[in-house]
């Protein structure tokens, strides 16, 4: 079984680029693992881990939906496969777990940061420990996952635009669901509008070059991973582990992660029209929504009253489907402006565009289209 990590990447990037070499050999355990305080502070470290792997993929997400503010004539269309990198600022690359407000039963070290999902594999990851409530002593310890050393998320977009009348062009994008094996699954879908603006201006209208246009697009991308933690992954102050003593009642067969990324953007775009060559610009915004999901039985640990030196998991103190909640940036739209070119040779079209942003993005790719 492959680790979150390894998952997350592989889901991604083996989908992108088949980087099959991101795999990693060790046990799925992190996730669960962090669930190991209880319910509540797993989600809150769950959510300072994982933010920017959400945070980044939906700034691709939003990029790549035009390269020319000009639209097609009906019936014209293009189709164009284009691959979008985001980078993670490094401020996301660690968290401080003093930040996170923690329950009074979970303790770590005074000024510990840990890496997030992006950052350096190497950093220092702090060890944590679980205080039984009722006992007051130390039933588990673990340490905060690893960083994955990838600063940065790419994904494609393949995309078709059909001219319609009154200058309108409708865009869609779609990924039919694709299973990886023990890797998880994803699934993406969109659709996009852009409208003709320099036709209502007269003024522009004068300039045969020069063209304006608005667009609005919406991306929904989903992804999942089996999850695989047991009492055995549990270990107390002395490293051992947790006696697993549930009944048929509790299972943990089914542990599965799901994230699902919603992605808006609104832009308006400019663009100047050569035969060969068009250079274009768009200013607008980005907005990202991420729902992060763990369905299941997992394991949470107690004081085994048949053996107080050592730890359990009940019926009682296991926990389902513990986790449903909102992850990612929460500073709302966040602005964005882009710069590129497009190379155009008859009806091959190669282009490339810089985003500025929170998450900054660069996009390359090529298309056909008939106008």
């Amino acid at each position: 079984m492959k680790d979150l990590q390894g998952k997350l990447i592989a889901i991604v990037l083996t989908t992108v680029l088949s980087f099959s070499a991101y795999n990693s050999s060790a046990q799925l355990t992190d996730m669960g693992r962090l669930l190991t305080g209880g319910a509540e502070d797993g989600a809150k470290l769950l959510e300072a881990y994982l933010t920017p792997f959400p945070a980044a993929f939906g700034a691709t997400l939003n990029a790549g939906w035009y390269n020319t503010a000009r639209t097609h004539r009906f019936p014209g269309f293009d189709l164009t496969l284009s691959v979008n990198l985001a980078f993670v600022p490094d401020e996301a690359k660690q968290f401080n777990l003093a930040d996170l407000q923690l329950s009074q039963y979970t303790s770590f070290p005074e000024g510990a940061v840990s890496p997030t999902f992006s950052g350096a594999s190497g950093d220092p990851r702090p060890a944590m420990q679980v205080i039984s409530e009722e006992h007051g002593v130390v039933i588990a310890e673990y340490t905060l996952p690893q960083g994955t050393g990838v600063g940065f998320i790419p994904a494609p977009t393949l995309q078709l635009g059909v001219g319609v009348p009154f200058g309108t062009d409708i865009i869609a994008r779609y990924t039919p669901e694709v299973t990886f094996g023990d890797a998880g699954n994803m699934g993406l879908w969109g659709a996009g509008v852009k409208h003709d603006v320099k036709q209502w201006l007269p003024f522009l209208r004068r300039l045969p070059i020069v063209n304006l246009s608005v667009m609005g697009g919406y991306t929904n991308f989903y992804t999942g991973a089996d999850i695989d933690f047991r009492p055995a992954n549990i270990r107390d102050a002395n490293n051992r582990p947790a006696n697993d003593n549930t009944t048929t009642m509790v299972s943990f067969d089914n542990q599965y992660m799901n994230f699902r990324v919603q992605s808006f953007t609104a832009n308006i775009i400019g663009s100047a029209d050569l035969p060969m060559f068009t250079a274009y610009a768009g200013l607008g915004i980005n907005s990202t929504t991420t729902n992060l999901k763990m369905t299941g039985w997992y394991p949470v640990p107690r004081i085994d009253p048949q053996d107080p030196s050592a730890i359990e998991v009940t019926d009682n103190s296991a926990i389902k489907d513990p986790v449903d909640f909102t992850l990612g940036d929460y500073r709302g739209a966040q602005p964005r402006v882009t710069m590129g070119g497009k190379v155009k040779l008859a009806i091959l079209h190669i282009h490339l565009d810089y985003t500025w942003s929170n998450y900054s993005v660069i996009t390359a790719g090529m298309g056909i289209s008939f106008r």
